[in-house]
Parts: structure tokens; C-alpha cells; sequence
């Protein structure tokens, strides 16, 4: 088992008093698979996430990664986590705009202590002839191919999507989920992915349902759709 939560809570302190992010949360989550976090706005997954990546800390439970207490590492043990074991893919990109593509994949390989090659990184997600490029030159989706590219290059154990196709059309989140679905299976990498598309379920192994900061459902696909085939919500 990779990831083990336990009765997680996760409390955050206002003047109008205290509201449960997360409330109640006992989830086990396995190596290699394609995991969808699903819900609306406010449901509790983007708090999920944060915890799972030792961006935030349980008020209350136990996180067990690898079977190694999440809950009780300090904040420089939490940034180790991170930098050897995690890569993260954002809505946004978060691209340096004054590095070309190869240089932006760059900086997470040098983040890394065993990452992949940056050209046969920059081949497996369709960049190589962009490589000298600049952000503004590419099309929303070459740029998220570049932050795919720049988490992927580092070899991560897990990778977190927080909304990977949120800002992109039909057709181009379409091609990033089978990017994804790929590099699933070539570097058996887990994927965990954020989303409130409940159409991105049907390509996941677990799909884990929320709501209001409780877990709704958690179930398995016996048989897992390509991401070309899915239905776009």
C-alpha cells in the first residue's frame, strides 16, 4: 500500500468559527494506479491532495506514505518528501517564461538525485523539435506538455494533477489525459489526479468521490477507458 489515511481531519480556524475541510478520512491508496479525486468546488479534494503531498499537515488521524508517517515529519523532512518522491502538474503551468522549454524541464531534473534523460523526456511528450523555444511561442497545450515533462524528468515515485485539463479545450485535455495514461504506463508512476470532470473517472483505477469534506465513494473500474474514448462533462 502506498498511501494509508486514517481517520484524517483537517480543521481550518476562522473569526466566524471552525470549518472541516476534511472530516472523518480513512483511505488506502495503491502503487502504480491511476487515481481520480472527484467533486465540486468545496468538497474537500484540493485539502486531499495538499495532505497526500505534505503541503499541509492532519489536524487530526495518521498519513502513512511508503509506511512513513506523513503526520509526524517536520517542514524539512516534508520538503525532502516532496523533492524525492513527488512531482506536481498544475492548472496554470507555472512556467518560467525567460527559460526556453528544455530549460524549464531542466530545473526539475536538477531537483532530482535519479531523474531521466531531459531528450528522452522531451521525446515522450512530443517536444523535442520545441525544445529551444520559449513559453509564449507554444499553444496552452505544448505548455502543459512542458510541465508534464518538467515533473516527469525528475522520476517520481507520484505524480499530482491538480486540474491538468482545466484551462484546456476538449480535444487538448484529451490529448494531456493520454499523455498521462501513458507515462502511467511506461515509468509505472502513480498518478493522482484532482478534477471536478467527472468524465476523467472512467480512464482512473480508483476514483474516490467527495463531498463536503467527507468521503462520499471509493470504487474501482473493472475495465479502464483510454482517454480518447472518454465522454468530455
Amino acid at each position: 500500500m502506498l498511501y494509508k489515511l486514517e481517520n484524517i481531519v483537517k480543521t481550518y480556524k476562522s473569526a466566524s468559527g471552525s470549518n472541516h475541510a476534511l472530516n472523518d478520512i480513512s483511505l488506502e491508496l495503491k502503487k502504480g494506479e491511476v487515481i481520480v479525486i472527484l467533486g465540486p468546488s468545496g468538497s474537500g479534494k484540493s485539502t486531499m491532495l495538499n495532505l497526500l503531498s505534505g503541503i499541509d499537515t492532519p489536524s487530526k488521524g495518521k498519513i502513512t506514505y511508503d509506511g512513513k508517517r506523513l503526520d509526524k515529519m517536520n517542514m524539512e523532512q516534508l520538503a525532502m518528501y516532496r523533492r524525492e518522491h513527488l512531482g506536481f502538474i498544475f492548472q496554470s503551468y507555472n512556467l518560467i517564461s525567460n527559460l526556453t522549454i528544455k530549460e524549464n524541464v531542466e530545473m526539475g531534473f536538477h531537483l532530482s538525485s535519479d531523474p531521466l534523460d531531459i531528450d528522452e523526456v522531451l521525446d515522450a511528450v512530443g517536444l523535442h523539435d520545441h525544445k529551444n523555444k520559449y513559453p509564449y511561442q507554444l499553444s496552452g497545450g505544448q505548455m502543459q506538455r512542458v510541465a508534464i515533462a518538467r515533473a516527469l524528468v525528475k522520476n517520481p515515485d507520484v505524480l499530482f494533477c491538480d486540474e491538468p485539463t482545466g484551462a484546456l479545450d476538449e480535444a487538448m485535455g484529451k490529448n494531456i489525459l493520454k499523455l498521462l495514461q501513458e507515462m502511467n504506463k511506461v515509468y509505472k508512476t502513480t498518478m493522482i489526479i484532482v478534477t471536478h470532470n467527472p468524465s476523467i473517472a472512467d480512464m482512473a483505477n480508483t476514483v474516490i468521490r467527495m463531498n463536503s469534506g467527507k468521503l462520499v465513494e471509493v470504487t474501482q473500474n473493472k475495465k479502464v477507458k483510454k482517454a480518447e474514448d472518454l465522454r468530455w462533462a
